[in-house]
């Protein structure tokens, strides 16, 4: 089974929720990246409430996203600081800040870089063996359904992991037509003990890192 997703910053749970459900992982890469979004950032739990952290970018007009370049303004302190600072009193922060701080003690000049670099790091303390591909690096033509299509076909897979979200504009009938089923991912969050208050659900999965360790959700 084949699971598609852009390269994100500091994902989600249900991100690694496909992951260990897909055997294949491929990082779309090779699309106009998305003003807005949450490719160069995500949310975490702060005293005050939920924080953007965000890696500044700049890049032309319908530039894609494995182009997308980052600004040299000390942003990879400046994360690491917010990090530290509202999860250092968290049960597992040494454990995950082994793995995650020497990403912020280097500089990064593409956002995809750091992005898939984080998400390797989180999948392998997460224990998942999930094959990382590049959509970049695979020969694949088409928009939308037909791109998705093309990718699962040069990865030799005819089973493909969707988010409901994708629901609306999926067609499922062109995958079908080409062989491919299509299973959507049932992902609930889980609730676990935050810092600061009551459950938040959907922040990036390094407010479950932290608190949780590498603990299965499922």
């Amino acid at each position: 089974m084949i699971a598609i997703h852009q390269p994100n910053y500091l994902p989600w749970l249900g991100f690694f929720d496909k992951a260990r459900i897909a055997d294949k992982l491929v990082l779309l890469d090779n699309v106009a990246y998305t003003r807005g979004g949450v490719g160069n950032r995500n949310r975490i739990r702060t005293k005050k409430g939920l924080e953007w952290i965000t890696v500044p970018v700049h890049y032309p007009y319908g530039a894609e996203i494995k182009d997308v370049q980052t600004v040299d303004s000390g942003w990879e302190e400046t994360h690491w600081k917010t990090l530290f600072f509202n999860y250092h009193r968290a049960p597992y922060f040494n454990e995950v800040a082994n793995i995650l701080q020497p990403v912020y003690q280097k500089r990064w000049h593409k956002l995809a870089e750091v992005n898939e670099t984080l998400i390797r790091l989180i999948l392998k303390y997460l224990g998942l063996s999930t094959k990382i591909f590049r959509s970049s690096e695979l020969e694949v033509e088409g928009k939308s359904s037909e791109l998705l299509v093309s990718i699962c076909k040069a990865a030799g897979d005819r089973e493909y992991l969707s988010g409901v979200g994708a629901t609306g504009y999926l067609d499922v009938n062109l995958f079908e037509r080409e062989g491919i089923s299509v299973r959507f991912q049932l992902f609930r969050p889980p609730e676990y003990a935050q810092r600061f208050g009551d459950f938040i659900p959907n922040l990036s999965a390094v407010d479950y890192l932290f608190n949780c360790g590498a603990r299965s959700w499922s």
